[in-house]
């Protein structure tokens, strides 16, 4: 007898559902991951390495550890060390090298070093939980292994990096330096590139810092790997920084070739401080780079700016080019600009966009999804918070190895355990279809209304349950014109407030609204009329010019596997405006809302013409295409 398939009953969005690579607590980091064999009868082995401690982070004790999978990441074999523990060794880098005939081998970069050593007058200046991760005397390591992970040789090697100013004028006047690789290496025109950061003090990530890279021309090319040249990039005596006027933080950068036509142009974007996300461009492979600017969707300085908190990014370039030719690229960024508490908040939820090259040289960045998520404590949102929760307090530092069928694999950690995770395929290829996709989605439309007489609402469903909602109204109209008549749509029920046995005559109202509020901007309200309620409004609306007269589309997204409610006006996911995001968590609690007299445009002084509702959560893509669609 045959039964139906097997169907997963856990979002594969949520952090917890990933299989576990290693959870000893202590903590971790740096976590990152490749995929070796797989053809001519080789098994596909996937190889992790990670770096734990049972410290805190940047404690001294840290280790680098491998770890293997054969069964495509579901499970793991015992940490195995990579060095031996005479010196703390960590942020451990993989790269594949598949020679001409087909053998592969496995290079990985790495920092080895004593501690954190001070003299009296920098002890005195330096916070009490300084990194001691930081100081390297030498420059980085690598070392290489044979057997796809499983061992990493005897022999270590020096990667030599080029003393610059920052170096003298730290606490060692050069002789160590403060420096940090958060970048996994990559090929670009037959060179081996890494981006790190150097620091002023070596104690943690401060103002000051700045971006180099190190770049070996030869290194896949030499039989003796003594003979490896390592350049430290850019030329002269300073690194990059963010933009000037603001803080000048160069925090875990990383280094991308754009498109597939000229080696010399590449890119790099780091992390600060300040909501937002620094990028420069280079000519010459590296060696000089244009100003500084602020990454935005259009990939120029004038554009749309991609706002991410003080948290890590994860850059990654797909095997498979777009349809034009344009090479593709895909990111990890937690989607809002918050900058209080140092700027260790807003890392709940990491949402992907998709880059792809343009003609001119330039990366554009997508509206981005929700990939992963943490519904655990939110320590940031309490009052007694401390920096040492900030870490746990959601997933941080993924790293990404795409398969040859397309498959897109990552690893991740909230530093107390490591997950392996594989981005949603369905996701992903509507993702890559965004520049392109014109489409009213069908999948799960409950109501679509395009005008005529006022029509029952469908009953939403329970939100508690991880499922989710949208709403999406086409409309037109002149704000100037409206006057008192804001309210697009209502859909509320009075019923009775009982909630057990006991008899009463009281009622509540409960359901959704969508109105206009003074300033222009669209909100949806939801309440299941016991006092939990979600109110939710637009930022960019007015900014976008939805009140020019035209038509134009609003749509609300509520995902219950988050708990996230977010709004694309137009083609654009809304990123707040003049507020650090355009996104929010709403209650856990937000479950029955009814919602069965739908009224439309009961009291709207504009005109509308078309009403969808969603039993499910539409992809920001979908809602693009739809906008497209319905304009």
């Amino acid at each position: 007898m045959e039964f139906p398939p097997y169907v997963p009953r856990v979002d594969p969005r949520d952090l917890k559902g990933g299989h576990m690579v290693s959870d000893r607590n202590g903590y971790y980091d740096s976590q990152n991951i490749v995929a070796v064999g797989g053809r001519d009868g080789v098994p596909l082995t996937l190889s992790c390495i990670l770096h734990h401690s049972e410290n805190r982070e940047g404690g001294p004790g840290l280790q680098l550890f491998g770890t293997r999978s054969t069964d495509r990441g579901r499970t793991w074999t015992p940490l195995a060390e990579v060095d031996e523990p005479t010196r703390q060794s960590h942020d451990g880098y993989q790269l594949v090298h598949r020679r001409a005939d087909g053998s592969e081998r496995i290079f990985m970069f790495y920092g080895w070093n004593q501690g954190s050593q001070y003299s009296p007058e920098w002890e005195a200046r330096l916070p009490e939980l300084r990194r001691t991760d930081m100081q390297l005397d030498e420059g980085y390591w690598f070392r290489i292994s044979h057997d796809h992970g499983a061992t990493w040789g005897s022999e270590r090697h020096l990667i030599p990096v080029r003393r610059t100013r920052i170096d003298r004028d730290n606490p060692w006047a050069g002789d160590t330096m403060g420096m940090f690789l958060c970048d996994k290496p990559s090929v670009i025109g037959g060179a081996v590139y890494m981006a790190f950061q150097k620091t002023v003090d070596g104690a943690g990530e401060t103002p000051g810092s700045e971006v180099f890279f190190l770049r070996s021309r030869n290194l896949l090319h030499i039989d003796d790997l003594n003979d490896a040249v390592w350049e430290t990039l850019p030329d002269g005596d300073v690194g990059m920084q963010a933009p000037g006027g603001e803080l000048s933080l160069g925090e875990e950068p990383h280094i991308l070739e754009v498109g597939s036509g000229d080696p010399n142009r590449v890119f790099s974007l780091w992390r600060t401080e300040t909501g937002k996300m620094a990028a420069a461009y280079s000519n010459d492979g590296g060696v000089t780079w244009e100003a500084p600017f602020w990454v935005t969707h259009e990939g120029t300085p004038d554009g749309r700016r991609l706002r991410n908190p003080r948290g890590s990014i994860t850059p990654f370039r797909l095997r498979e080019p777009a349809a034009d030719g344009s090479a593709e690229y895909v990111m990890l960024y937690y989607n809002n600009g918050r900058t209080e508490r140092q700027g260790y908040v807003g890392r709940r939820v990491y949402w992907l966009t998709l880059g792809r090259s343009t003609a001119d040289g330039l990366i554009r960045w997508s509206e981005p999804e929700v990939a992963l998520y943490w519904d655990g404590t939110g320590f940031e949102e309490r009052p007694d918070w401390n920096p040492d929760w900030a870490i746990v307090d959601g997933p941080g530092y993924p790293d990404f190895v795409e398969l040859e069928d397309g498959s897109l694999l990552f690893v991740e950690s909230n530093k107390l355990a490591v997950r392996f995770h594989e981005v949603e395929p369905r996701l992903l290829a509507y993702l890559r279809a965004q520049h392109e996709l014109v489409r009213v989605p069908s999948e799960a439309l409950a109501f679509d209304w395009t005008g005529g007489a006022p029509a029952s609402a469908p009953v939403l469903p329970d939100l508690r349950a991880g499922g989710g909602v949208s709403v999406s109204v086409c409309f037109s109209g002149l704000l100037a014109s409206m006057g008192e008549h804001r309210t697009l749509m209502s859909a509320f029920s009075d019923v009775t407030a009982a909630l057990g046995e006991e008899p009463t005559s009281s009622t509540i109202t409960k359901g959704w609204s969508i109105t206009v509020a003074d300033d222009g901007e669209l909100e949806l309200f939801v309440t299941d009329g016991f006092g939990v309620l979600l109110r939710h409004r637009t930022g960019i609306a007015v900014e976008s010019g939805v009140w020019d007269g035209r038509h134009h589309v609003v749509t609300f997204v509520l995902d219950g596997g988050p708990k996230v409610v977010s709004v694309v006006v137009d083609e654009r996911l809304d990123d707040g405006g003049a507020q650090p995001q355009g996104w929010a968590f709403f209650p856990k609690n937000l479950g029955e809302v009814g919602g069965s007299e739908l009224l439309l445009a009961p009291d709207f002084g504009g005109e509308l013409w078309r009403v969808l509702l969603y039993d499910r959560a539409l992809f920001t893509t979908e809602a693009v295409g739809l906008s497209r669609a319905l304009r």
